[in-house]
């Protein structure tokens, strides 16, 4: 056991190592967890038998499950611990109640974890289109075709729905509740002419369970990312937007193979903090499929990825002839 989860306790020491600024107690707790999963400890006793242990990070799903318990009010002691951290407590002392707490809400409720086991990891932060909209910026397109593997609820999607404040720039739709930062030169008056989406498990903004599957994997130091998040949701579930069920692979070939007449249309693949989900063999065929599409039609691609899950995103942009 101790050798088949070796990488991932790796991959969780180097994502607490790199949240220790922003978000301390989540880093507490997963470095506390890349231990227990290390050494075989009673969490991953519980989950580690699951069909899809093996995947790429596949035990944040286990934070995100006690988060979820959270938010449904399941733990209180928990979440009252960790949003009104007791007064003259060591910091050594805080990590082992936080670690002790999560551990207790994690076996107490095995259930509830279980489910949450079969959900696909889905940080969906809406200021992480404003990359995708630098990005767009830097190709000089004026009309986009976007498309987006992994698009988990399509809120990236909606870019243009949002209002965006960059260096002396405004772009969006100014009536927007959802009001974000940008970086990078204006988009001058680039257009969304179509969209579509593909996710494992895409979520419906409007609809409940799947808003607070959305919330659960925002760690909860992050408060203006949580409330980024609400106010997108919320216009989410009234601008309908196209995502499908299906794989990142078949879905983009039959996307790719649908007739584009107009060449004034540019069509960009977008995808962030979703590629090394990828097997190698997925990689190359979509690849592939976009040296063969730029044949055809006018093509590029944003992606804001990291190189491995230790490093941090960037932007890449990479335009197809």
């Amino acid at each position: 056991m101790r050798e088949k989860f070796s990488t991932a306790a790796t991959d969780l020491l180097a994502m607490a190592h790199g949240m220790k600024q922003y978000a301390p107690v989540t880093a507490t707790v997963l470095a506390r967890l890349a231990d227990d999963v290390a050494g075989n400890g009673p969490i991953t006793r519980l989950v580690g038998g699951h069909p899809e242990a093996s995947l790429p990070l596949f035990f944040l799903r286990v934070p995100a499950g006690v988060r979820w318990l959270g938010l449904s009010g399941l733990t209180p002691e928990c979440i009252d611990h960790i949003s009104r951290p007791p007064t003259g407590m060591s910091d050594q002392a805080y990590a082992d109640r936080t670690w002790e707490l999560f551990q207790d809400a994690v076996l107490a409720y095995p259930q509830e974890i279980r489910a949450a086991l079969d959900r696909p990891v889905q940080q969906h932060q809406p200021s992480r289109a404003g990359v995708l909209l630098r990005g767009l910026a830097m190709l000089d397109a004026q009309r986009i075709r976007l498309l987006e593997i992994g698009a988990c609820a399509g809120l990236n999607l909606l870019l243009d729905k949002y209002h965006w404040f960059g260096p002396g720039w405004q772009w969006g739709d100014r009536s927007s509740p959802v009001r974000l930062a940008a970086a990078g030169k204006s988009p001058g008056a680039l257009e969304i002419v179509d969209r579509a989406g593909c996710d494992l498990a895409p979520r419906d903004a409007g609809n409940a369970a799947d808003a607070m599957i959305l919330r659960s994997f925002l760690p909860h130091e992050r408060e203006v990312e949580q409330l980024e998040l609400e106010e997108a949701m919320q216009l989410a579930a009234t601008q309908p937007v196209r995502v499908a069920r299906a794989d990142a692979v078949s879905w983009l070939e039959s996307e790719l193979m649908a007739s584009v007449h107009d060449r004034s249309v540019r069509t960009v693949l977008w995808h962030s903090l979703f590629w090394n989900y990828l097997t190698s063999r997925q990689k190359a065929e979509i690849e592939k499929l976009l040296q063969a599409a730029a044949r055809r039609i006018p093509l590029a691609r944003v992606s804001y990825e990291p190189h491995d899950w230790a490093t941090a995103p960037r932007l890449q942009v990479t335009v197809y002839s």
